[in-house]
């Protein structure tokens, strides 16, 4: 399946968010800003589309606000 992008207000929700999915067995892998996503951010989190919504889940039950998806 294709990859989609999540990201975060700061490097440090993407970075807390990384622990956040890891804890909870999501495989993510931290890549930079793609261009034409608005976050203050530089760093973003690439999953597996077919994780989303346990990814989402994941980070809900964290506290980590997620700043929105790019598919």
């Amino acid at each position: 399946m294709a990859d989609i992008v999540l990201f975060f207000a700061s490097n440090a929700d993407t970075m807390i968010a990384t622990k956040a999915l890891k804890d909870a067995g999501v495989t993510s892998k931290m890549i930079p800003r793609p261009a034409g996503v608005a976050t203050e951010a530089n760093l973003c989190l690439s999953i597996d589309a077919s994780v989303e919504s346990s990814a989402k889940s994941a980070l809900a039950g964290a506290g980590v606000n997620l700043g929105g998806v790019s598919k």
